[in-house]
């Protein structure tokens, strides 16, 4: 019913609705909870999960923290039930709950007893309802729960298919708000698109606390996990692992995934970069191609940098040194499957274009870090003491890096150091 003038005060249009359903009833009863002050709030020496391994520590932010959710997200068969049994074997010491919603528990047991993981701290169930998985765990009260794999999660109360976003959305809300009421970590397997995005609505990832990529290195028989998101911890930080029968095995650097025969070879087209991913520095090969076009466009191929960055990269030289690149198709890749956002690399692109178009050789042992810039010059980077540093290790004999750096004077017995202001005055 309407009502337009209050009884009371006489006045038009000041009555406001108000809902009189026992739901809100039940709101108004309920007791609010008070705010602390932040010297108010404790912490508990538990809260977080320390793996055996620091490099997973280390990776996840000083461990698992207790009462996050995890997205392990990556192509199908690439190893994320493996990296799962990787985490449990690293966890001995904590109580899991791994929940199948792919395999049978016999086959599940076949793998876990061929990776070596069998201690009795972790119990597999193909429990696939959402609402019964939280009332498994509510009674065993794990310190961390896998669940294998989100896409095959529902809800009894939902009228859907086991993919449907809605399904999926919904089953990730529940344990989310589980992980936070019982402090207990939970970590999602999640299946990628053929695009290579997270299958299911985007509001997933920002559900959880920490969004990490598999990734799988086709040539060699290695893995990368690339973390995208993380609240506790580095973004764009990346472990890599070397894959075998007995499962995934941590590899301390990434030398020993490009390390080869041919890896100190002078040929032309190919230079070496040191880069920063998170807190780590990789060293990675560079290598480029130039070919006469057919063409009206000339085909621009990147792999494992940003197009628009080869782009930008070609015009530089168009520019500045006269290459006539608009009748070349360029390609450019970062062996092993590396995905580079350094700017550093920018030097070592355009020395290996240059060397591939004029067919140049650049020594095996050489190495190239500076961003361009559109005039041409080459500019300082960040952590370029340490990139140095860590170089020393790998053999390299010469390194070529920006004129605004004062590194000798730091590294007067070091490798050789050469200071390049204009990369025409290097190039050319």
């Amino acid at each position: 019913m309407w009502v337009g003038k209050c009884p009371e005060c006489q006045s038009w249009g000041t009555l406001i609705e108000q809902s009189d359903s026992p739901a809100a009833a039940a709101r108004e009863t309920t007791d609010i909870p008070q705010p602390l002050h932040i010297t108010e709030i404790g912490q508990d020496e538990h809260c977080i999960i320390k793996c055996k391994d620091d490099e997973l520590n280390n990776f996840f932010g000083e461990g698992i923290v207790s009462g996050s959710v995890i997205l392990l997200a990556g192509e199908p068969g690439i190893g994320k039930s493996s990296f799962l049994l990787l985490l449990a074997h690293n966890l001995t010491q904590e109580k899991i709950l791994y929940f199948s919603g792919e395999e049978t528990l016999y086959q599940l047991k076949r793998r876990a007893v061929r990776l070596g993981v069998t201690h009795n701290n972790i119990l597999l169930s193909d429990c696939s309802d959402v609402d019964d998985i939280i009332s498994v765990c509510r009674r065993e009260k794990p310190a961390i729960v896998f669940v294998d794999s989100i896409q095959m999660m529902k809800k009894r109360d939902l009228d859907m298919s086991f993919t449907s976003t809605n399904q999926m959305k919904f089953c990730t809300d529940a344990l989310v708000d589980f992980a936070k009421q019982t402090n207990t970590a939970v970590v999602l397997i999640g299946h990628v698109t053929k695009s290579g995005d997270i299958a299911g609505p985007k509001v997933i990832e920002h559900l959880v606390d920490v969004v990490v990529y598999f990734e799988n290195d086709i040539k060699n028989n290695f893995r990368i996990l690339r973390s995208v998101k993380n609240r506790y911890g580095n973004i764009d930080d990346i472990l890599f692992f070397s894959m075998s029968e007995t499962g995934l095995k941590i590899v301390n650097n990434n030398f020993e995934m490009i390390h080869s025969q041919n890896f100190y070879k002078t040929a032309a087209g190919k230079c070496k970069c040191i880069v920063t991913e998170g807190p780590k520095l990789l060293l990675i090969e560079v290598e480029s191609l130039l070919t006469p076009s057919v063409f009206a466009a000339p085909r621009r191929f990147a792999e494992g940098i940003d197009p628009a960055r080869l782009n930008r990269i070609t015009a530089i030289l168009n520019k500045h040194l006269g290459e006539n690149l608009n009748n070349y198709d360029v390609y450019a890749t970062i062996t092993n499957g590396i995905r580079v956002k350094d700017v550093a690399v920018d030097f070592a692109i355009a020395a290996a274009i240059y060397s591939s178009k004029n067919n140049i050789p650049i020594d095996g042992r050489s190495c190239f870090i500076g961003e361009l810039s559109l005039s041409g010059d080459v500019v300082n980077v960040k952590k370029l003491e340490n990139r140095i540093a860590e170089l020393e290790k790998f053999g390299i004999d010469r390194i070529y890096v920006p004129a605004d750096c004062d590194i000798q004077k730091k590294f007067p017995n070091a490798i050789g150091v050469d200071n390049i202001r204009k990369m025409k005055d290097f190039l050319k």
